[in-house]
């Protein structure tokens, strides 16, 4: 997963960070080593760099940042309002950064690159660096600065030119997903060195941008991680930018268009494809590219893609009664976290970003008060002093036995270039593409649509609606409940794919009640899940009972699990409208799940009806055996939710209680017979299940917590499909149990 190799990254070393990774060193000729001359590209960027001196790279500034007065135009304030809002991207110096501003200009010229046993690269961020350099505001006296551009110019070139060899001499670099932050990063600091370049190097560049593309286009997506799928349209599009090339520009556009439109990318209801599946946690990184290249790229289809995406995203997020935020999460691939956490998010400068893309992400942002669009250039003028202040550490750790040591400016290294997932520290916010492609009138739309309906959660708007998301989502909003409906796909995987293999569950779906909220309830009933991580799944067969999902599981006398929540695509038929109607999803229960063999001897055939009406949801659920099989339990279980963290779980104060021959009583983990209806209260609110007959009832175990991503807490309702006294039985005929869900009196 990606936030391990972040790790990974962290920890080779600040300065290896810059370019160091493990990998192929290039061939060692007696001597020095020459930078790639296989190709004319290579040959032409190294005649330019050998007429550079050192007097190139000198930057000549002496001075600080000032601070000088705002710009009064509301349109250059929210630009730098939006710079600030990651105060540490773009990055040029302090101890976890790299001194693109300290560096000895010596580093730079030809002799010092080409080493006795490597090609030197500098300790320079390009992309980052430009950025810095472009930053058109009246205190920055590298404004324009041609030694910096120059700086960026030759690291990049570097990187252009050592990728290219190194791909040519390893075959296990051939993934496009692999190499779209190099050329992200090549690319995007091309604008400010490039009427820097003599015509023939302008050329030589953009032919060295343009191979390393049609390269990544002729591999193809891999489909292991969407997030890394969607870098590489953007990293095209600064491609096609930089080469100005008609029929090229279509090679980029034609790609960017299969990632955004094909189903095996992207789904139509809004969500980028992991392994089949999707992940609103994870697949934030996927938003994060997709709307840096749908803002780049101005391509209508990217946009169109955008804003389903953040469409479906605000449809699944949840208000609590006490201000939170939550949502269903048991489909995601990966992770255990809802819409309203997925990652990348940036402090928010990807949602202001998406702003400029589309209305539908209005709910995710705020307009900034004057005091911080009028503070916005200073303060990022004070942040930029700061990080060209401090150099990176040389030594120590920072306790009092051995403190840090900087490098000093005129003694700051370079490092033998090695190939790097992650070309930087802080990729791939090494620059920031909302203040990069800010769009006029922006801030002006933004301030029009703090009034309109896209500023409010679709559960808060006014009026009622029953919107299905191409049949995996079915979100409803009526006057006394909403609810949301998983009947999509779940991810999964093939062990001889050749992609990365997980140890869990990639989604837990079959057609799920995923939600189900009242305004002063919040969402009672609550799917989650835990997810892993590249090496370890949270969800682990012993603790079936405990998953917090609407569903059929069971399990065999000798331990093995079942459950129709892996069936991975169940079939869908709907008859709705706009005030409700039906939803059924079906399929057959899965033997060979779960990592388990030979669990079902026979068929288990599955179906859940969801009927969808003004004041209650209606469920009604058959299983269908052959009889082949003897299980020892089989449950439709209902996942309560508690709250986020005990603090919040005291908090809503939840309380489950079943009714039986009229009486209530507070739920407990032994089976209770004949309960005719269950009453959960939440907060101030109460919703109330009631059976079409009497039902054996227990409580799972215990309560269900994620320690990984999120803190939610869950307990499951277990009502017993099997009814056999809690002894094994054969299980034949149907099994059908009906139920429906409605907000009554609170407590």
């Amino acid at each position: 997963m990606k936030q391990v190799r972040l790790i990974a990254v962290v920890i080779t070393g600040l300065l290896g960070a810059a370019g160091v990774w493990a990998g192929d060193a290039p061939a060692v000729a007696a001597g020095k080593v020459m930078l790639p001359q296989a190709h004319e590209y290579q040959k032409a960027l190294r005649a330019f760099m050998a007429t550079l001196t050192e007097k190139d790279f000198e930057h000549g500034v002496t001075t600080n940042l000032t601070l000088q007065p705002s710009s009064q135009d509301p349109d250059v304030q929210y630009r730098n309002y939006l710079l600030t809002l990651l105060s540490t991207r773009p990055l040029v110096g302090s101890k976890r950064g790299v001194p693109s501003v300290n560096i000895q200009a010596s580093s730079f010229v030809l002799s010092s690159i080409e080493g006795t046993n490597a090609i030197m690269k500098p300790a320079v961020w390009p992309e980052a660096l430009v950025t810095f350099a472009e930053w058109d505001y009246p205190g920055n006296p590298y404004h324009k600065n041609r030694a910096l551009n120059l700086r960026a110019f030759v690291t990049a070139s570097i990187n252009l030119m050592m990728l290219d060899d190194y791909i040519d001499k390893t075959p296990t670099s051939h993934r496009s997903d692999w190499m779209a932050s190099q050329l992200l990063d090549a690319g995007g600091a091309y604008r400010g060195f490039k009427n820097l370049l003599p015509p023939e190097a302008q050329k030589a560049y953009a032919d060295g941008l343009k191979k390393l593309a049609r390269r990544l286009i002729g591999w193809g997506p891999k489909r292991e991680e969407a997030n890394m799928d969607l870098a590489v349209p953007i990293a095209l599009w600064y491609a096609s930018y930089a080469c100005n090339d008609p029929a090229f520009t279509q090679e980029v556009e034609d790609y960017a268009r299969m990632i955004f439109t094909d189903p095996r990318y992207t789904h139509p209801a809004g969500y980028w494809v992991e392994r089949g599946g999707l992940d609103m946690g994870f697949g934030g990184q996927a938003n994060f590219f997709a709307v840096w290249a749908a803002l780049a790229g101005d391509w209508p289809f990217a946009k169109e893609a955008v804003a389903r995406a953040y469409r479906l995203r605000a449809h699944l997020c949840l208000p609590e009664p006490d201000g939170k935020l939550t949502g269903p999460t048991h489909f995601n691939t990966r992770l255990g976290s809802p819409s309203c956490a997925d990652q990348w998010a940036f402090d928010g400068d990807r949602d202001h970003a998406a702003v400029m893309v589309t209305d539908e992400a209005a709910c995710w942002v705020k307009v900034p008060s004057n005091e911080a669009m009028t503070n916005a250039a200073a303060s990022r003028a004070v942040e930029f002093n700061r990080e060209i202040a401090e150099n990176p550490i040389q030594a120590g750790n920072g306790s009092a036995a051995t403190p840090y040591a900087y490098f000093k400016n005129g003694n700051i290294p370079s490092s033998p270039w090695r190939w790097s997932l992650w070309p930087s520290w802080d990729f791939p916010m090494v620059t920031d593409f909302a203040y990069e492609f800010y769009r006029k009138g922006a801030y002006a739309h933004l301030v029009k649509l703090e009034k309109s309906p896209f500023a409010k959660l679709p559960v808060l708007r006014d009026g009622t609606f029953v919107t299905n998301f191409s049949n995996a989502f079915i979100v409803a909003r009526l006057q006394a409940y909403s609810v949301i409906l998983h009947t999509g796909p779940v991810g999964h995987q093939e062990p001889n794919d050749g992609l990365a293999q997980f140890k869990g569950p990639l989604g837990l779906g079959g057609g799920q009640l995923s939600a189900f909220w009242t305004s002063t309830a919040g969402p009672v009933i609550l799917g989650r899940r835990r997810g892993m991580s590249w090496d370890k799944s949270f969800e682990t067969i012993a603790e079936w009972r405990l998953w917090p999902i609407h569903a059929v599981s069971g399990c065999t006398p000798d331990g093995k699990v079942f459950t129709s929540a892996r069936i991975v695509t169940p079939a869908v038929t709907d008859a709705l409208t706009k005030k409700g109607g039906t939803v059924t999803v079906s399929g057959t229960i899965a033997g060979d799940e779960l990592g388990q063999t030979n669990v079902l001897k026979g068929a288990l055939d599955y179906t859940r009806t969801f009927t969808i009406e003004s004041k209650k949801l209606r469920i009604e659920t058959r299983v269908k055996a052959d009889g082949k099989d003897t299980p020892a339990e089989l449950y439709e279980t209902l996942p309560v939710y508690l709250g986020d963290g005990e603090a919040q779980k005291t908090n809503a104060a939840v309380t489950i209680a079943f009714q039986a021959d009229g009486k209530w009583a507070t739920a407990t983990t032994n089976v209770q017979e004949k309960v005719t209806a269950i009453k959960l209260t939440r907060f101030t609110g109460a919703v109330q299940i009631t059976f079409d007959q009497p039902r054996r009832v227990k409580l799972s175990p215990q309560d269900w917590a994620d320690t990984f991503l999120s803190r939610a807490i869950c307990r499951n309702i277990m009502i017993d499909l099997l009814e056999s006294g809690d002894k094994p039985a054969p299980l034949t005929g149907e099994k059908k149990i009906g139920y429906e869900i409605a907000p009554t009196a609170g407590k």
